[in-house]
């Protein structure tokens, strides 16, 4: 610390006792309007310092100054010092469970002298939040007045400090822009995630995967094209389809795509927009202000139909496409039930214009993303993957996601690294394979004397633990079993075609190939766990429970509610 910045801070001490005195008996009561009052108490008890407030969103002064823009000290006295010591991990992976970690100060009231470009400052941190309103975070920069020129009541000083650091907050440096919990935030682990992603990695119809990146790229690539033509300078895109097919991975690949551009398209990324202070609205509007102050830029609706509700759809239209220029801002968002989105969002012009369908991977898609792992694995000597075992996985896959494609390789591989043997999964095989044969008979549809059978009561006519007649349970039993046996033939189908493995023909040079083997296993494992009903069936992305599982399920409960022994 310079002897300069000792005296600025030694000297004003009493000045900062009182503020803190000031501002202590005014959280403590029925507080309104902060914001001027924290203001004037500063002006009051620093009377020969000029005092300039800047929101910490617009010039983030400590992370200007931890970036090695400039450097400051805390006033470490209890009177001028409120923050919480909180732990923090420090690394990635191993070096994170190593590494005992660091502690990190965040405040909520503190002084600083604060040190840019030779000059010194006091810098106040304040937070607080008034009764039904969002938190506020100020910054209050003091410069003594026999010392600056003051120029329509602004400090020289101060003012180019504010540009200085409101011109580096307003960037991004390896970060990503998250809006969560009704403000705007830096995510340095969004970007470092964002970073490993690469369209190398993203399985898709080669098509539909170029028509993807060109409509991105090209929007950046030619804003001369859409002024020539005079054509706002705007496009939305949303990608829609059952979840688990590429739908975010693409996302992913798009942001970590436009950041390695020459010109660095930033990114921003919209998780909510709850706002219990302000409202929804309020959240929009934030919204669009970052987007338009940050554009050229990606602005992106994760789950888009779960944001936009029928509250806010109006004022979020009026955002997309009202009278306020939004060029420079492409819109991705993304759905997995298209037929929740409004119309107005989903099929007008000028909002959302393409569309992108995510559907469950065909066969060559699933070859593909066989071979993606196999390209992975191909250093591995513990592991025989032939590119021929790529193509049969593929066949035995149909109906499978990509995230399920994914879990079956990391299921697959974690059996094998635990050292299960050959013989263990010949074992294994031959007990799926009866258990094939049991789910199969059992799917097929009942037969005529099965029928006449399950309509005649076969219930007992007295308890067999204290004897009494049953003649409640003996009808809610009938009525049960024959709920239970209205099933549709065509869920019988569909349960047949969820529990059985595909039957393809095994090459005699992989008939005894261990990963095939440990694969199969594990298809069956989440042939039980997954549900294969085809999206047509799920009306708005649900599952609907048929009649006569409803009816089953009815008269149990009824049965339990009703049992007496």
């Amino acid at each position: 610390m310079s002897p300069a910045a000792r005296d600025m801070l030694v000297a004003t001490q009493e000045n900062s006792k009182t503020f803190a005195d000031s501002f202590k008996a005014h959280v403590n009561s029925s507080r309104i309007d902060s914001k001027n009052t924290v203001l004037n108490l500063l002006r009051k008890d620093y009377p020969d310092y000029h005092v300039t407030e800047a929101e910490e969103k617009t010039a983030s002064l400590l992370e200007y100054a931890d970036a090695g823009e400039a450097m400051y000290i805390l006033d470490s006295d209890e009177e001028s010092f409120m923050a919480a010591r909180n732990w923090r991990s420090v690394g990635e992976r191993m070096e994170k469970k190593s590494h005992p970690g660091k502690l990190v100060d965040e405040y909520r009231f503190a002084r600083f002298q604060y040190i840019w470009q030779g000059k010194e400052f006091l810098v106040y941190f304040v937070t607080w939040k008034d009764f039904l309103e969002a938190q506020q975070r100020n910054f209050y920069v003091l410069t003594p007045r026999n010392e600056v020129d003051i120029v329509e009541v602004h400090s020289v000083d101060t003012d180019a400090l504010l540009l200085a650091a409101g011109k580096w907050t307003s960037q991004l440096h390896e970060e990503i822009f998250v809006f969560d919990d009704s403000y705007w935030d830096k995510s340095k682990e969004l970007w470092k995630a964002v970073q490993g992603s690469s369209w190398d990695d993203v399985i898709l119809d080669p098509e539909m995967k170029d028509n993807l990146i060109e409509d991105v790229q090209g929007f950046f690539d030619n804003q001369a094209l859409y002024s020539n033509f005079a054509v706002p300078w705007k496009r939305g895109i949303i990608l829609h389809g059952v979840p688990g097919n590429g739908k975010t991975v693409s996302i992913k690949a798009l942001m970590s795509s436009l950041y390695a551009r020459k010109d660095h398209i930033p990114s921003l990324y919209v998780k909510s927009f709850a706002d219990k202070c302000n409202g929804e609205q309020h959240s929009i509007r934030s919204i669009f202000q970052k987007a338009r102050l940050t554009s050229p830029c990606l602005l992106i609706f994760e789950d888009l139909d779960s944001l936009v509700n029928d509250d806010v759809r109006s004022y979020f239209l009026n955002e997309v496409d009202g009278l306020e220029s939004n060029d420079g801002i492409l819109m991705i968002g993304s759905t997995n039930h298209l037929d929740k989105l409004d119309p107005a969002i989903s099929k007008r012009p000028s909002r959302f214009d393409r569309k992108y369908h995510f559907k469950l991977p065909g066969e060559q898609e699933r070859t593909d993303y066989a071979r993606y792992w196999r390209k992975k694995l191909l250093n591995n000597d513990t592991v025989e993957f032939p590119d021929e075992l790529c193509l049969l996985v593929a066949k035995l896959t149909e109906g499978f996601s990509f995230a399920y494609m994914k879990e079956l390789f990391v299921m697959a591989l974690l059996t094998l690294v635990r050292g299960h043997k050959f013989d263990y999964f010949e074992l294994i095989e031959k007990e799926d394979g009866e258990k094939d044969e049991v789910a199969n008979k059992s799917a097929q549809l009942p037969t005529a004397e099965e029928k006449a059978s399950a309509s005649v009561c076969q219930c007992s006519k007295t308890c067999s633990t204290c004897g009494l007649p049953k003649e409640t349970d003996q009808a809610f039993n009938c009525t049960a079993q024959s709920a239970k046996g209205k099933s549709d033939p065509k869920d019988e189908v569909n349960k047949k075609a969820k529990m059985a493995l595909p039957e393809i023909e095994i090459p005699d040079p992989l008939a005894e190939n261990l990963l095939l083997k440990v694969i199969k296993h594990q298809i069956r494992v989440l042939h039980a766990e997954m549900d294969n009903t085809s999206e047509e069936q799920w009306p708005s992305g649900k599952k609907q429970m048929s009649a006569a599982d409803g009816a089953y399920s009815m008269a149990l409960m009824q049965l339990r509610q009703r049992r007496r022994c």
